[in-house]
């Protein structure tokens, strides 16, 4: 397999040859990695893997390419052997792609990463991050540090320049007013407590495309964006830079989501661990894994937003409460957060739920009452395309839009600035 610091080429050869960046974005037992061909501003996919069940005896790995998909059966002890595992299927199967980056989503940088930065060793800085923030991101930061080390130590991958692109970097200007909480001082200066967001990546995609679609310069682009999925945030834009978001210190803290509680009133956790005679780290879990739509529906362990709408469509009026509990969260953050910006140019719905669920999307319009939204029924009902689904009718110009986010693309771009 070729890689740039494998094969010594002259200034010609590297001229005209692609260049392609390997994206990972993974879990504590999971990786999805993107193969992506770069040329200047334009990135295309070559082929994705997705890498399941490591350390377990029923690992495998699912290629996907040119829309066609294959599984291998692969047991993988660690991020490491699914690494070597990857390296060996790349070599075989795509030996000349010619890969000059590594870019790497990361979550948690707490308040010292405002831009993507490259990784300066397997002990070094930005590592050292990924641990003392890792309390902060649980879920997140273990598995990212686990996914770096492994590609650090990978005899291709850790040849090429590596790149974190953290989550919390979009919102790292964020003006003072929106970034602290109303608590001790010493909390904020002594332990980073303050609201630092997330989805940064896909904010950063969906904050130009916009601009872009609507012809904005940097100055003009002033939006709020809803990412909604398995875990939801939204973002306040303002001339393109994030001034606002739902979540905290923590993913924990915003909108309903999968397992998520979102918002809670703080004094419910001492509450409820002396109500269960527990603790609140036992509190914490539960509001982490057990809450949001899963624990709202409390059906059949399902935290899906397309069964629940499906429920309520046929009838289920718990899944029909569990909707619009969600949906007006959404509905008042979109609402107070156009309500503090000057000249807002629009709205916009991404993310595996904001792209796809054209009824979730009703209810957000239905409880925005001072904005009376037009929807266009026939663009509201399309899935996964960009598009217009509706206009305000009492602020002139203001229109919700439906982009489908691409992360991917960012952590491709970002790495690409470390290539020399």
């Amino acid at each position: 397999m070729g890689s740039s610091a494998e094969l010594p080429r002259d200034k010609g050869d590297e001229e005209i040859m692609d260049k392609h960046v390997i994206c990972f974005n993974g879990g504590s037992s999971s990786i999805k990695v993107a193969v992506k061909k770069v040329d200047g501003n334009k990135v295309e996919s070559v082929v994705d893997f997705n890498c399941q069940g490591l350390g377990t005896a029923d690992g495998y790995i699912d290629v996907k390419m040119d829309g066609n998909k294959e599984k291998l059966e692969m047991p993988m002890d660690d991020h490491s052997s699914a690494l070597h595992a990857l390296t060996e299927i790349i070599g075989d199967r795509f030996p000349d792609l010619n890969i000059v980056a590594a870019g790497h989503r990361c979550v948690h940088g707490g308040p010292s990463i405002t831009d993507s930065v490259l990784i300066d060793g397997p002990d070094g800085k930005i590592t050292g991050f990924l641990k003392e923030y890792s309390a902060l991101a649980p879920l997140h930061n273990p598995a990212n540090l686990q996914i770096v080390q492994a590609a650090l130590a990978d005899p291709v991958f850790g040849k090429v320049p590596n790149t974190g692109i953290f989550d919390t970097q979009f919102h790292a200007r964020m003006p003072e007013y929106a970034k602290y909480y109303a608590v001790p001082k010493s909390w904020i200066e002594d332990h980073n407590i303050m609201r630092y967001g997330f989805h940064g990546a896909s904010y950063t995609f969906i904050s130009k495309r916009f601009a872009e679609l609507n012809g904005l310069s940097d100055a003009d682009n002033n939006l709020v964006i809803a990412h909604l999925g398995n875990g939801c945030s939204m973002a306040k834009v303002v001339a393109g830079i994030g001034a606002d978001t739902t979540m905290g210190t923590t993913p924990l803290e915003g909108l309903v989501m999968g397992t998520r509680s979102g918002d809670l009133d703080p004094g419910v956790l001492e509450l409820m661990a002396n109500k269960l005679n527990t603790n609140i780290t036992e509190i914490v879990r539960i509001l982490n894994k057990e809450s949001g739509l899963y624990g709202l529906y409390n059906k059949d362990g399902i935290k899906e937003m397309h069964f629940i709408r499906q429920a309520a469509l046929e009838g289920d009026k718990e899944a029909e409460l569990v909707l619009e509990i969600a949906a007006y969260r959404v509905a008042k953050y979109f609402s107070s957060y156009l309500g503090t910006l000057d000249s807002p140019k629009g709205i916009v719905f991404t993310g595996g739920i904001g792209e796809n669920e054209g009824y979730f999307r009703s209810k957000v319009f239905g409880f925005m009452k001072l904005f009376n939204w037009k929807i266009d029924e026939t663009a509201n009902a399309t899935r996964s395309e960009e598009c217009i689904v509706a206009e305000s009718g009492t602020i002139s110009g203001l229109k919700a839009w439906v982009i489908p986010t691409d992360e991917e693309k960012v952590f491709a771009l970002e790495a690409m600035r470390y290539v020399k």
